[in-house]
């Protein structure tokens, strides 16, 4: 539901801002037995000067038939630091959901973000990124505690129109 409503909010007001579609290469530091490897894909749109929303999906790899998959609303502002790098500050909520055939029912856990990040431009429609975040992930039931509690890496590539 609320990537629906990201992607309508994106199409409304597509003329107002920059658009960017990316995919990211990720390592999760929980420090738990799931496995820290994932790939993502993510929405960026900047709807003020040097503000920018993001939505992203990311597939952390199951091990042991035991994953996670995420979804990310983060807000970024941009510094420009020189001609073709840009830095930010990022915060924003996560929901984090377990998959896999350990599991008999899927859970849900909500949490936060907060980190920061760079971009580096390679031309007007390509930038490159490194993000730096702590999520934290953390819910008790019936005796079990889930968390996705730690840092979080991530590089990716984004397309810009």
């Amino acid at each position: 539901m609320i990537a629906a409503m990201m992607l309508m909010t994106i199409g409304a007001f597509a003329q107002q801002g920059t658009t960017s579609i990316g995919v990211n290469l990720g390592y999760a530091g929980y420090g738990n037995s799931y496995n820290p490897f994932g790939i993502g894909a993510k929405v960026q749109y900047e709807f003020i000067d040097n503000w920018r929303g993001e939505f992203a999906y990311n597939y952390w790899f199951p091990k042991d038939k035991a994953g996670v998959m995420d979804f990310d609303l983060n807000f970024h502002y941009l510094f420009p630091v020189a001609e073709d790098i840009k830095i930010y500050p990022l915060a924003g909520v996560n929901l984090a959901m377990l998959h896999g055939d350990a599991y008999d029912k899927k859970e849900s856990i909500f949490g936060f973000n907060i980190g920061a990040g760079a971009e580096y431009y390679l031309s007007e429609q390509l930038k490159l990124n490194l993000d730096i975040k702590y999520q934290y992930n953390k819910k008790t039931k019936d005796g079990w505690e889930y968390k996705f509690d730690g840092p979080v890496f991530q590089m990716g590539i984004a397309y810009i129109f």
